[in-house]
């Protein structure tokens, strides 16, 4: 199994334990309550699969967010309060979302309850020094705020968040904070990876076994996604030389996975946070985390649109420190783009000619 970047951080992180106490840049404890204000650019997919079952790209959006977490003892209380701008690809504005959610769960219970808030207009509300109109290349651009900023922006997001309409407090699906610990400390996750080949001419990108193998010079190349069992992987090896279909279904599963590992190592920073292994452990176990949201990076997806406890379980995957808005939406991308991946090896006859497949095992 060969990736790019993030074997050895990897294999270091599932030595140590997913806990960590470095604080985050933008994060102001209070009372035991982390706070962070955040200002960002992040492209969007569909919410929903095409007709061949994938995501697609639909635009970008810009984000002025407030996150609060409250974690004591045996209860965990989320409180977002988020401004979204919504732009198609050709860069026109959409609409805009403003919303407020709370979220209160009992560890040690599972019970749980939810305040939603929401409204949608079609005049913008973020103003951003910084996006993805002018940074093209980019999939991701946080803006680094400065203390005033930070303050400016808490101030406008908490003047729209007063005028929305009223919600009362209703129950939710909760989760327990030891179901959570034994999901991200599964086992199975604790796997070796092999070297990294060190080949000039083998192209290769991926994390947690999600990944692909190229070899420009000779055609060899190797695919391997998350099969229908958790750890369980499908790989085809084959060759794109005198194959135009397997050379075009190379194109389109390397962008889907240059997606996935740009978004796990390069914006989630993966390899500079260890507790995100326990995420990632998680969803490639294809652990139902919630009842009826589905599992693995599809059932993710759905919990990241649909769940008000998103945050709050994202927490409890990683860490209090480590989970922001920002950081939410960047683990629901990723997910898209790893399932991409996976639809074209579940249909592989419809994409590869001529190769070898295996299931193997892995992270």
């Amino acid at each position: 199994m060969v990736f790019k970047k993030t074997l050895s951080s990897i294999l270091t992180a599932t030595m140590i334990c997913v806990s960590v106490v470095v604080p985050a840049a933008n994060a102001e404890p209070v009372d035991n309550t982390k706070i962070t204000v955040e200002s960002y650019s992040i492209e969007t997919l569909s919410d929903t699969k095409n007709a061949e079952g994938l995501y697609v790209p639909t635009g970008y959006k810009n984000v002025n967010a407030i996150t609060e977490i409250t974690d004591v003892g045996g209860e965990i209380k989320t409180k977002v309060s988020v401004v979204e701008d919504y732009f198609d690809q050709t860069n026109s504005f959409k609409n805009s979302v403003i919303k407020h959610e709370e979220y209160f769960n009992n560890w040690d219970s599972g019970e749980a309850t939810f305040i939603k808030q929401s409204e949608t207009s079609n005049t913008p509300h973020v103003q951003q020094k910084v996006g993805l109109a002018t940074k093209k290349t980019e999939k991701f651009v946080q803006v680094n705020l400065s203390n005033d900023e930070k303050t400016k922006i808490k101030k406008e997001i908490e003047g729209y968040v007063a005028k929305l309409p009223e919600a009362a407090p209703q129950k939710a699906q909760g989760l327990k904070k030891a179901d959570l610990e034994k999901l991200k400390n599964d086992p199975e996750a604790k796997k070796a990876f092999a070297a990294l080949s060190t080949a000039a001419s083998i192209e290769m990108a991926g994390a947690y076994d999600n990944y692909y193998n190229h070899d420009t010079s000779t055609g060899w190349f190797r695919v391997q996604t998350l099969g229908a069992t958790g750890h369980m992987y499908l790989r085809y090896e084959g060759s794109t030389y005198g194959s135009s279909k397997n050379a075009n279904s190379m194109t389109q599963f390397k962008t889907a996975i240059n997606g996935y590992d740009t978004y796990i190592n390069q914006y989630m920073e993966a390899p500079k946070w260890p507790e995100v292994v326990g995420w990632g452990s998680t969803i490639m176990g294809l652990i139902t985390i919630v009842a009826g949201y589905g599992s693995g990076p599809a059932g993710w997806i759905t919990i990241t649109l649909y769940y008000g406890g998103a945050l709050s379980t994202f927490a409890g995957l990683t860490s209090t420190v480590y989970a922001t808005v920002s950081r939410l939406d960047l683990s629901r991308v990723a997910a898209q783009y790893c399932e991409n991946a996976r639809v074209m090896n579940f249909n592989g006859g419809a994409y590869w000619e001529n190769t070898t497949f295996s299931v193997v095992n892995g992270f």
